[in-house]
């Protein structure tokens, strides 16, 4: 039967909680009756699914799934990962734009090596979790992702475009050699029967990450940049060369964005830390070949057993 009950409280809880992280860059604060309110009110009825969700026989979203180690250690892995790489990968196109005066169209263009990279080690990565113990695939692509964010960490309003575009390349080959090992090991360690259950959770669990990750990047980055007044009349200039001379010239201008290129790379630090904190639950992850019970079968709770055939 259908959890009406969990769809009640999850349902507006996430959604609400949601509407209150994604508020945050908008009102810079969490102090703010918009953003707080609505993340206790969403935290609260979230808290109250999590009591119910052990009742009913078919919950709406299975909790007692994390009874599974390897999904348990794969959840917490994949949250820090969405939230510090997700969120730093927004900042990306945010710099091209309002620091080197890119339009949006030519933003998207240069932040296409990630995906790129991504491309190029996702199927390889696919193949090897078949054959290589998980706990040994992640940490090299979470290294990748070090080794592509470290230069990024390092931005100023000036930097050459092709350090920037190679630092995403490299990037996305560390994100194709991480997410794809991570979300194959999880499913790989349930049941027929627990695989849609398990990639439902798996995926509100990126949903949550991506926007908490995003609200955090963004909150600090607007706290790091030139007053907020000051800063969009800087990133007017670009197409109003008018606001320049209201500003105090071109010198002024220029000071500015050299303070907002040193925001940009503290808020690289923060991710930076963040991805290299994800490599301490990855050292429990699995370091030994792992058999898929996908094609495993479980008699449904409290069903009697079926007779030996004759």
């Amino acid at each position: 039967s259908f959890d009406f009950v969990g769809m009640l409280l999850l349902s507006p809880g996430l959604a609400l909680f949601l509407f209150g992280v994604s508020s945050i860059p908008e009102k810079g604060t969490v102090a703010d009756p918009r953003v707080w309110v609505s993340m206790l009110a969403g935290a609260l009825l979230m808290l109250a699914f999590v009591w119910h969700s052990f009742r009913p026989q078919h919950p709406l979203l299975d909790l007692r799934l994390f009874r599974n180690r390897n999904l348990t250690l794969s959840v917490i892995v994949m949250f820090l990962f969405v939230a510090a790489f997700f969120g730093s990968l927004l900042l990306v196109p945010t710099y091209f734009q309002q620091v080197r005066g890119e339009s949006t169209f030519n933003a998207g263009l240069l932040v296409a090596p990630q995906g790129l990279g991504a491309m190029v080690t996702m199927p390889i990565a696919g193949r090897l979790v078949d054959r290589i113990p998980v706990g040994r695939i992640v940490p090299f692509g979470l290294l990748g992702i070090l080794a592509g964010m470290f230069p990024l960490t390092q931005i100023t309003s000036e930097t050459d475009y092709w350090k920037i575009v190679l630092a995403l390349f490299v990037m996305g080959l560390g994100m194709g050699g991480t997410m794809m090992p991570m979300f194959t090991s999880a499913l790989k360690s349930l049941t027929h029967q627990e695989v849609a259950r398990g990639t439902t959770l798996i995926n509100i669990n990126q949903q949550i990450a991506s926007s908490v990750g995003v609200a955090v990047m963004s909150v600090l980055l607007t706290n790091w940049l030139p007053p907020q007044r000051i800063w969009y009349a800087v990133v007017g200039s670009w197409e109003n060369p008018g606001l320049v001379t209201q500003l105090g010239g071109q010198g002024v201008v220029d000071g500015f964005l050299a303070e907002a290129g040193d925001a940009f790379a503290s808020t690289f630090w923060v991710a930076w830390v963040l991805v290299l904190l994800t490599l301490i639950p990855v050292a429990f992850l699995p370091r030994r070949r792992e058999e898929s019970r996908m094609l495993d079968t479980e008699a449904p709770t409290g069903a009697a057993a079926a007779p030996p055939p004759h």
